[in-house]
């Protein structure tokens, strides 16, 4: 038995080196602020993600981290974090659910006042836009292939993707795996609000990922007049191991979660 150790050490060193995780640089170039390009920072490791965007400096005002199906959204300057999980999401779809019934015996007048009032301070309140993705035409975008993707609310343009998928390099295929599982949550989130009037409560562009079918390599964002006030474009991916810390809410942060912010709309 003893002999065949060598022979093991020999095939793990011949095997190809078993990357983990991805770090993604993005440069991005805003309207309000021209010739000063800021950056966006994707951490990817197995199904956690970490996105930080960077104004200026080495540290990130706001975070957004996704682990073990648990989304943050993490104020550096404030040090507090909204957490967003399926548990908190499933009581507060409850409570929402007690808040329609409720809403429903009310007199039709006071009924309409309830839910004009509501809609500017419980998320998701308010009618969302109807939005669909339109398909278009193969780019490059440095070295990367990509297909060119519009998002429109309402008809309106609001943001345009050009998407890599996993063939184009193994790099892509790494930020891939945290993507789905984040696209995943996010979809699940909806899909719990989906019957009442609150379904609106959770849209992020994760939600389109599956249209997509790709990595986003450059991101463009339009204002009203379909102008483009906003881009993001990937500059450089490292395939290397991240770190756990990476994904973890700083220490002696304040965690707030859904409850929290509906206790104080009420």
């Amino acid at each position: 038995m003893n002999r065949l150790v060598p022979g093991l050490a020999m095939l793990a060193l011949l095997a190809p080196a078993a990357w983990a995780g991805v770090i993604v640089e993005m440069e991005v170039i805003d309207s309000g602020s021209p010739g000063k390009p800021s950056s966006e920072v994707f951490y990817a490791q197995g199904e956690m993600a970490r996105m930080d965007p960077h104004s200026g400096g080495d540290s990130a005002d706001m975070s957004m981290i996704f682990k073990d199906q648990t989304m943050w959204f993490i104020d550096n300057k404030k040090k507090v974090c909204q957490k967003i999980d399926k548990e908190g999401m499933a009581e507060l779809s409850v409570q929402l659910d007690e808040i329609t019934r409720q809403m429903a015996n009310l007199p039709p007048e006071q009924r309409e006042m309830m839910e004009q009032m509501m809609k500017g301070k419980v998320p998701g309140m308010a009618d969302g836009p109807s939005h669909r993705v339109e398909a278009g035409g193969l780019e490059q975008v440095g070295k990367y292939s990509c297909t060119v993707h519009t998002l429109y609310a309402d008809e309106e343009k609001v943001w345009e993707v050009c998407a890599a998928d996993e063939s184009v390099g193994d790099d892509i295929a790494e930020a891939m795996t945290a993507f789905r599982a984040l696209s995943q949550f996010t979809d699940d989130l909806q899909e719990m609000l989906q019957q009442g009037p609150f379904a609106n409560m959770i849209q992020t562009p994760y939600n389109e990922l599956d249209e997509l079918g790709g990595f986003p390599v450059r991101v463009r964002t339009f204002n009203k007049k379909g102008e483009v006030v906003r881009e993001s474009t990937v500059k450089d991916i490292t395939r290397r191991e991240v770190e756990e810390s990476v994904f973890a809410v700083p220490a002696g942060y304040k965690v707030k979660d859904l409850k929290d912010q509906m206790n104080k709309s009420r």
